[in-house]
Order: structure tokens, then C-alpha cells, then sequence
């Protein structure tokens, strides 16, 4: 995955604990913070933005090329950042029902449980690094890169949610007024997701034509 964006980088793999007195990136406004279930405060959007740092931007310490599963790795860190983020919007709506409509705090957890649901499944079909490196074979590679992609796919999508119960709360309603800031990283998760996407497209297609070869080499085997 090249790098999409400059997304900013948390080093510690955690959701953003922010000081109140801390200010915004964009414009000079102040950020927005929320508490956590431990009464913290926490920026989430930047909690978001930086979700996007720990698998779409490579670093030096864990770089996109290092093993086969690395990449896919540093995607499940990134889904468990968002679902931090997600965590807090979630428990605020919960102590807020009049302002908050506590089903779209549902759907987000829905959301996020599909998502991981996901996730575990990509991450058990992955062979170890091993293996993948140790078999005289691409089909390991492909399952890699397939697995990888399709991570980057669903986390993406999970970012898209919460910024868009983000957006519809604490954008529109003026609450935050990095709006300039909001619409550059909410654009920068679509770019990652539809180009995943267009990847996707030819994964399905070879997919497609090695099962038909594998059918048709299978069927000659067979035959006396």
C-alpha cells in the first residue's frame, strides 16, 4: 500500500489522550474532546486520523516490506485505534440519550463488531510468515496481498463510519470546527478504500481463473 496520505503518526498505537488545553491542526481552532470511560479526555477525530497513520503511512519501524503479514498486522493496530475512537462516542451517547439517538451508537457498534468479525477471519486464513517465505509457490503471496487488501478495505470502512456519526454530531452541529481538517482525512480513508477496492477487482478475477484451472487440471488428473 503506497502512502495515500500524510496522515500523522502515534507512535504509541493508542487512541489520542489529548490536554484539554491542547489546540486543534487546522485553523487555529480549539479541539473538541470527549471523555472516555476513564473520565480522560480524548480527541477523537484526531484519535481517527492518527488510526489511519499506523497502516497507511509506512514507518521506518515497522516498514510496509518487512514480513508478508507486517502490513496486515499494523491494519488490525489501526482497527483497534478506530474502535477506541469509536468506543468513546459510543459511551457519550450512551450518558447523552436526549442529545445522542442511541441507535445510531448501535449501529456504529454493529459496525465496528463487523468489522472485527472480519478481521479475525482475514488474520486466521493468513499463513505464518514462514511459510509464506519458505514455499516454492505465489499462492501464499496472493493469499497475503489478498488478505492485506481486503483488511485495509474493511478498516477503511469502519474509519468512513465513525467519521460520518462524527460529522453528523460534532461537524454539522458546529461543536468542532476543523471542518477543513474532518473533510481532508475523510477524504484521504476514501482514497484508500476505493483504490483497495480497484485491487480487489483483480484478486476476484484470478481468483475466478485459478479455480477454473484448478477444476479443469483436477478433471485431467483423473482420467486414465
Amino acid at each position: 500500500m503506497t502512502n495515500v496520505h500524510p496522515f500523522p503518526k502515534d507512535r504509541s498505537g493508542k487512541s489520542t489522550k489529548a490536554n484539554r488545553k491542547e489546540r486543534g491542526l487546522a485553523g487555529g481552532f480549539p479541539a473538541f474532546h470527549l471523555p472516555d470511560i476513564n473520565n480522560e479526555p480524548v480527541d477523537v477525530l484526531m484519535a481517527v486520523i492518527q488510526a489511519g497513520g499506523l497502516y497507511l503511512t509506512p514507518t521506518a519501524e515497522r516498514p510496509d516490506d518487512d514480513l508478508p503479514t507486517t502490513h496486515l498486522l499494523r491494519t488490525i493496530d489501526g482497527l483497534n485505534a478506530l474502535t477506541d475512537a469509536a468506543n468513546v462516542l459510543i459511551y457519550h451517547a450512551m450518558h447523552h440519550p436526549a442529545e445522542f439517538p442511541q441507535e445510531d451508537a448501535d449501529s456504529l457498534a454493529r459496525r465496528g463488531e463487523q468489522a472485527h468479525k472480519v478481521m479475525h477471519k482475514l488474520d486466521e486464513m493468513l499463513p505464518s510468515d514462514d511459510f509464506i517465505m519458505t514455499i516454492d509457490s505465489y499462492g501464499p503471496d496472493l493469499m497475503a496481498e489478498y488478505a492485506t487488501n481486503a483488511a485495509i478495505i474493511v478498516v477503511s470502512a469502519f474509519a468512513l463510519d465513525i467519521m460520518a456519526h462524527y460529522d453528523e454530531s460534532f461537524i454539522k452541529t458546529g461543536k468542532d470546527k476543523r471542518k477543513a481538517m474532518f473533510r481532508d482525512f475523510q477524504g484521504a480513508y476514501q482514497e484508500a478504500q476505493d483504490e483497495c477496492l480497484s485491487r480487489s477487482e483483480g484478486h476476484e478475477f484470478l481468483i475466478k481463473e485459478l479455480t477454473s484451472a484448478q477444476r479443469a487440471l483436477k478433471k485431467v488428473l483423473k482420467e486414465p
